[in-house]
Formats: C-alpha cells, sequence, structure tokens
C-alpha cells in the first residue's frame, strides 16, 4: 500500500506547463519533471510535495516490463487486424510490427508510466482538483515516427496525455483552462560538426551512382560502417558502390483526420482498455491517413526493386519511409539483416529495442555477445572500426567526463535511469568531482549531452560546481579524446565501447540498481571491476582516477588490465581482422540458406 504524504488537501500538478499550476494554496508535483531548474524561484517557496516515483522501485520495474510487453504483443496483434481492415489489405503481421512497433511499443511503456503515476498522486494525498489546459500546439497526433519522437519529449504532449488519464480514472475535479503559448528565448545552439569535402563528394556521387543499381543489389542503408567500409562492401558484393543513406527519397507530411474506428480484440484489464482507444487517436497518421500514399512513395523510391537483402543499423526505428519499403519488400523475399548501433545491447538486463530488432531481423549483427535461443544473432564485432588516436594518453593533460542527456520522463523500456531518476544520476557525477582533490578537479572537462531536455543541465552544474571546465557538446569530440589522459565514463551505452576499442584509459561508474546488467554480462563488467575499470559508486571512481593519475600507462598497461579488457571485447566489442569480410559473409549465408 502506497504511503500517504501529509493529508493536506493538494492541486494536482502534472507537468512543467506553469499555466496548470494554481495561482496559490498546496500543490501536489506528479514529480521532479514539473520543476525546471532555471524557473526555481517559481516553485521553490510553494506549499509543495512530490510524488514519489513509482519505477524507483526496480523490482516492480521488471514486473512491469512483463506486463507492457504482454500487452504491447495483445495490441501490435489487434493493431495489424485493425489496420488491414481499415485500408482493406492483408499485410502480415511482420509487416505491421516493422512499420508500427517502434511507435507502439514506446507509446504503450509512455502510457503505462503516466498512468500508474496518476493511480499514485491520487492514493497518497488528498487531492482538491487539477488544471488541464486546451489548445496545446504539440498535443497533435503525430504525422510519423519521427514527429511522435519529437512531440513525446514536451510538456505539452505529456500534459494532454495526463489529461486523458485523468479524465479515465475520474475521481479528480478537472478545471480547464486554455492555453496561451510562451515564447521562450532559443538556448544557444550546439555547433553541428560538418561534413568533409570528401563526404560531399561521396554524397555528389551516390546520388548520382544509384541510377546504376540493378533490382536485385543488396541495400545497405545506413549500416554504421565508415564509408570506406561500406563502399569496399558494394565492392566485394559486385555491385556499384553507393551510400544509400546520401540519396534523397520522397517524403511528405500527414495531417490527422476523423477516425471513427476502434482496435480490434478485448481488453484484459481497465489500463488496456484505455491504451487502446487513446493509441487510436495517438497513432502516427503516416500509418492511417497517409498510407495510400507511403505506398506510392515507396513506389517511387530510388532503392533497388528487389534486393536479395536489406542491411540497415539506423533506419529500422525512425526511418518510416525505409520501414514501410523494407517491410514491403520483405514480403515480396527479400530478407532484412539489422546490425548492432551502439551499447546496451547484449548487456542490459531489459531492452525494448534490442527485442524488437532482434525479432524483425532475420539476421542480427552484434558486436560480440549471442544467444542460443536466438540464434540468428551473429557476433561480427562492431562496425565502426574504432581504432587507437595515435596519440600518447599518458601525457595529455585533461580528464574528461562524459555524461548523459534523457527525456525528464520515461520514454522507452532500457535498463537505464528513468525520469526524476537523472537527478539521482547527476548527484553521483557531483560526488565524483566532490572527491577529488583541488589539483585533479583543475584538469576536469565535464562533456554535457547536447541535448538538453529542459533539465537545464549546464545550469546546475554552473550552481554547484562554477570553476569546472564544461563543454555543452560544442567541441567535436575526437578533439576532446586526443587531449584526454583518462576517459571517465558515466553510462550503459556506446561512449565506453568506444573508447576502449581506442585504447583510451577508462574509468566506468554507474549505480548498478540504474544500469542493470543481464545475468551474461555481470561476469566481463566484474572482471573489469577488478581491474580497476568499472566502478559501482562515483567515490569509488574518483579514489581510483586520484591512484593512478600519475602513471595511467602503468595502470593501463599491466597484465590484469590487459587481460580483462581483451576479454571484454571479444564478448561485446569485438574488433574483427576483417570486418567487410565478414559483413559480406553473413549476407552470402543469408542469400544461401534463407
Amino acid at each position: 500500500m502506497a504511503e500517504w504524504l501529509e493529508r493536506v488537501d493538494r492541486t494536482l500538478v502534472t507537468t512543467a506547463l506553469e499555466q496548470s499550476w494554481p495561482s496559490e494554496g498546496p500543490v501536489l508535483f506528479l514529480g521532479e519533471w514539473c520543476r525546471r531548474f532555471s524557473r526555481r524561484k517559481r516553485w521553490v517557496d510553494l506549499d509543495a510535495e512530490i510524488v514519489p516515483y513509482h519505477w524507483d522501485d526496480r523490482d516492480r520495474l521488471d514486473a512491469d516490463y512483463v506486463y507492457i510487453a504482454n500487452c504491447y504483443e495483445r495490441l501490435l496483434a489487434d493493431l495489424s487486424t485493425s489496420l488491414n481492415d481499415l485500408h482493406d489489405i492483408d499485410r502480415s503481421p511482420r509487416f505491421w510490427r516493422i512499420l508500427t512497433g517502434p511507435w507502439l511499443g514506446s507509446f504503450v511503456s509512455m502510457a503505462f508510466d503516466r498512468w500508474r503515476m496518476v493511480e499514485e498522486a491520487v492514493s497518497r494525498t488528498d487531492l482538491n482538483g487539477t488544471i488541464l489546459l486546451d489548445g496545446l500546439a504539440h498535443a497533435v497526433t503525430p504525422s510519423d515516427m519521427r514527429d511522435f519522437e519529437n512531440l513525446f519529449v514536451t510538456d505539452e504532449w505529456n500534459h494532454h496525455l495526463y489529461g486523458r488519464v485523468l479524465e479515465e480514472l475520474g475521481g479528480v475535479q478537472i478545471e480547464h483552462r486554455d492555453y496561451t503559448p510562451v515564447i521562450e528565448e532559443n538556448s544557444p545552439e550546439a555547433v553541428v560538426e560538418t561534413g568533409s569535402w570528401r563526404y560531399g563528394l561521396l554524397s555528389k556521387y551516390s546520388r548520382l551512382a544509384h541510377r546504376l543499381s540493378r533490382r536485385g543489389d543488396v541495400v545497405l542503408q545506413a549500416p554504421y560502417l565508415r564509408p570506406t567500409d561500406e563502399l569496399s562492401l558494394h565492392r566485394r558484393l559486385g555491385q556499384v558502390p553507393i551510400l544509400w543513406s546520401m540519396v534523397e527519397q520522397p517524403w511528405e507530411r500527414f495531417e490527422p483526420g476523423d477516425r471513427p474506428w476502434a482496435m480490434n480484440g478485448e481488453p484484459i484489464d481497465r489500463f488496456e482498455a484505455f491504451v487502446r482507444s487513446t493509441a487510436v487517436t495517438q497513432i502516427p497518421c503516416a500509418y492511417v491517413e497517409g498510407y495510400q500514399r507511403m505506398q506510392e512513395m515507396v513506389d517511387e523510391a530510388s532503392w533497388p526493386s528487389d534486393p536479395k537483402v536489406i542491411f540497415t543499423s539506423n533506419s529500422h526505428i525512425g526511418n518510416d519511409m525505409f520501414k514501410f519499403w523494407s517491410a514491403d519488400r520483405l514480403e515480396r523475399g527479400s530478407k532484412l539483416m539489422i546490425g548492432q548501433h551502439g551499447g546496451t545491447y547484449g548487456t542490459a538486463r531489459r531492452s525494448f529495442p534490442e527485442d524488437h530488432e532482434v525479432a524483425i531481423s532475420d539476421r542480427y549483427l552484434s558486436w560480440g555477445w549471442d544467444d542460443p535461443n536466438r540464434d540468428w544473432i551473429k557476433p561480427v564485432g562492431q562496425l565502426r572500426g574504432f581504432s587507437p588516436l595515435g596519440v600518447d594518453h599518458g601525457c595529455q593533460p585533461h580528464a574528461l567526463l562524459v555524461t548523459a542527456g534523457l527525456p525528464r520522463q520515461s520514454y522507452s523500456f532500457v535498463s537505464a535511469v528513468v525520469a526524476s531518476q537523472w537527478l539521482q544520476y547527476l548527484e553521483d557525477q557531483f560526488n565524483f568531482v566532490e572527491r577529488l582533490t583541488p589539483e585533479l578537479r583543475e584538469t576536469l572537462v565535464v562533456r554535457l549531452a547536447k541535448e538538453d531536455y529542459d533539465w537545464d543541465q549546464a545550469g546546475r552544474w554552473q550552481d554547484r560546481w562554477p570553476n569546472i571546465r564544461i563543454d555543452n557538446g560544442q567541441m567535436i569530440m575526437r578533439n576532446l579524446l586526443t587531449q584526454s589522459r583518462v576517459y571517465i565514463s558515466t553510462y550503459n551505452a556506446t561512449t565506453f565501447l568506444e573508447s576502449l576499442a581506442m585504447d583510451i584509459p577508462t574509468i566506468i561508474f554507474w549505480r548498478p540498481e540504474h544500469w542493470e546488467l543481464r545475468g551474461t554480462a555481470i561476469g566481463p563488467f566484474e572482471e573489469l571491476s577488478q581491474a580497476g575499470i568499472f566502478h559501482k559508486s562515483a567515490e569509488s571512481a574518483a579514489d581510483h582516477l586520484s591512484d593512478i593519475w600519475s602513471d595511467v600507462d602503468a595502470w593501463w598497461g599491466d597484465r590484469k588490465v590487459r587481460s580483462a579488457i581483451q576479454n571484454f571485447n571479444y564478448q561485446f566489442n569485438r574488433r574483427p581482422a576483417d570486418l567487410v569480410g565478414a559483413v559480406t559473409d553473413e549476407i552470402w549465408d543469408l542469400v544461401r540458406n534463407h
């Protein structure tokens, strides 16, 4: 049973939209996402309580992952038949999983999170009402998956979803008010790393060379290979080298219309009934109103018409045009090969992106890990070909601390910090700095995520550590790395895989309860821990940095450390002797045996 907060009638506030805050009286903030750091003068003196975040209980998170995964599968099956009926077609379940699965999986997870948080609020205190804003520009139905990705991080979209939950659950008095858009000052934009003249030539070449492609060519669409490796792979496959990601494809924006239809199937509980009805109003227009035009654009696309294999690492989540085209070609006999893109894959205990990618692929290329229950996962090795930078890191002046940027509210199911837990994550970074000597702090460069998600991370750092050197994501990462003696990774993602592949002295730290590992990854990480690379607390990592700073080379060159790195890289970050050859072999094996 939820522990009651102070028994005072409070107005429920669901987001940081201050027009939905009461002008007076006690407030119940649904989460830390309501309280912008840059607006702390507005809320610091309020009589306010904050609802504890339900997924701070990670056992509950594990149980909910199973529930949400099962709910997703039921809804996907029923949505597939519903869309077939709506469009009078007979597409396969796999087609709809490829096209709509990334959106549906994220939406179900988000809706469940918002539903549970409202339940938590109602169960913990007396509420005298809430204010819902009408006329929110970002509460619209998304045009496509990329539009959805832009919308779900906004307070407007989340405020609308919370409103739907409150209306469904009832029991809380709702006052409706018109929303007046607020024009905020633009925050400084990060410097975009522009492409080289070689990149420009490759782009022009590819736009011309695609006319020489054959209908049965293997399509390489954003495979996460270096451009030189991608062109080499084309040559080994005996086809005209083309960087298909540089070839423009047709696209349009779609607008929602009336949707007087309901999803097929019957819900098993009240939440599922809610998410079924809400999904019909929120499903991207590309899958409903724009479906016929999408089919026409697929027929207009420049990709080969009958590819043997379609290989991608980056276009199977947010690129609806590619997803539609590839799903359409799979129904005609093509095969789909997906390559791992970055970290958490093979290591995280929970990962909807991994589950989805493996499920839709005929072959999945991992960076070293495998799974006996999913034998189409092939451990080819890391695809990007990271290699040492050719500098003596032991002589460099800086320690580089790289931090994570995550949305203020949950958005996808991965073993990671969720929503307000990001503040605990940030506190760990502050504790790391606190533990360092003043001399070592002077060497530190803190690299912030380019995307702030309105956490106001730069302001928080300036407030807590005003003299620490901060990079707001503006410097080219390679330049930072070449000046770093030690690279410090603070979350489970691609960052430390890259630094280990580049043989940069690396320290990793995070709370185990925030970034849970699957059973097969615990041993390799424990070996990194014994070597002083992986730490389960900020304080331990800071102490180790202090111990090895004066002679990093001695630590990094130690036999035990080298062995731990070699073993870890083989399992999760393998570097094949002939990467292009290994990928070529997997493609031809897929063609021959499937």
